[in-house]
């Protein structure tokens, strides 16, 4: 005898590769990391409404060999929802229980042949939601968002999905079918960095270029979402001041964003030794907002951030030293501040 849970899954296969052949979903293309950025597309076709059984799986965008269990307390849970205005939301329905089940949603005219679903981290799993990479592999999403749906004061990723074009039920059935696969990252933990060594004799020549390469370590398949990168810089010894390095030439290069020169973060003069430069990522701390550094399976996993200060000591007959402080804040699977990622190099004159 055959066993149910085998037919059940190769229906649910055979459904996925027909929706890949029908261009529901795209196969291709890799997720890419950085802040996510949508593309707002539309769906043509005949409008539809009637019963819809949506065919959910979660997959790790950066190791194939994952998959998640679907449920409000497994890794990841998807509700349904239908608006009429795409700002007030009713719940429909939620994800079926598992890592492949289908779930029954109605779709009513007055919807506008329009599906809406959150997709959120459930129970304790360390997981971030793949918005861009989710929408590419998906052709029926044509637009997401990170915003508060229910009005409970949490953010969640909201997709709008748009039915137009699906089939009617064909013979024996009573629903149509909608195959999404949400793509998903497994939080970076541990990350680390390194402690290049003190940089020493660097002496008092004007525009001396000093060359500090930190270097972030993530686990394969993993990505870390990151939202502040601050420089500080402590006048040690010596006169007081803050002339002794160049705003202009002194860089940061962030993954994903590129070289930033300090003139590009927000300067807060802390005392007179302590300069603080902050680059902040959007306008809020938030998944976003967010740069995701990920490290597929199998790839590097170390991600340099190097520094050039650019120097300008002071010939004082003192020892003038400076101490460089990189600090890289990021968001734990909830949202949730982790504790700051640091280290501190010494320049010194002599």
């Amino acid at each position: 005898m055959v066993s149910k849970v085998l037919i059940l899954a190769g229906v649910i296969v055979v459904a996925f590769v027909l929706a890949g052949g029908m261009g529901l979903i795209n196969f291709g293309g890799a997720p890419s990391g950085g802040v996510p950025q949508q593309v707002v597309t539309t769906v043509a076709g005949t409008a539809f409404s009637g019963e819809l059984d949506v065919l959910l799986r979660h997959a790790n965008s950066l190791d194939n060999s994952d998959q998640f269990q679907e449920g409000a307390n497994s890794d990841i849970h998807t509700v349904f929802y239908k608006s009429l205005d795409g700002v007030q939301f009713s719940s429909i329905g939620e994800g079926a229980l598992g890592t492949g089940g289908a779930s029954r949603v109605t779709i009513t005219p007055d919807m506008n042949s329009i599906l809406y679903a959150t997709i959120n981290v459930a129970g304790m799993s360390q997981l971030y939601s793949d918005p861009e990479f989710t929408q590419a592999t998906n052709s029926r999403i044509t637009e997401f968002t990170f915003e508060d749906v229910t009005n409970n004061g949490v953010k969640e990723w909201l997709y709008k999905i748009g039915l137009r074009g699906i089939s009617v039920p064909i013979a024996g059935q009573d629903a149509s079918s909608l195959s999404i696969i949400d793509q998903t990252w497994v939080m970076a933990f541990p990350v680390t960095i390194n402690s290049p060594a003190n940089i020493l004799n660097i002496g008092n020549q004007a525009g001396t270029v000093n060359f500090i390469r930190w270097e972030l370590t993530t686990p394969q398949g993993t990505a870390t979402a990151q939202t502040e990168y601050t420089i500080q810089i402590d006048k040690v010894g010596g006169q007081a001041g803050t002339e002794f390095w160049d705003v202009g030439l002194t860089t940061l290069e962030i993954p994903n964003i590129g070289i930033k020169s300090l003139t590009e973060f927000d300067e807060q003069l802390l005392s007179a030794t302590e300069t603080l430069y902050k680059f902040k990522v959007g306008d809020s701390a938030d998944f976003a907002n967010a740069n995701y550094v990920i490290t597929p399976q199998n790839a590097n996993n170390v991600h340099p951030i190097p520094a050039k200060i650019v120097t300008s000591l002071s010939d004082n007959g003192q020892n003038d030293n400076l101490d460089v402080t990189l600090t890289i804040k990021w968001l734990d699977q909830r949202g949730g501040s982790l504790t700051p990622i640091t280290d501190t190099v010494r320049l010194d004159e002599s």
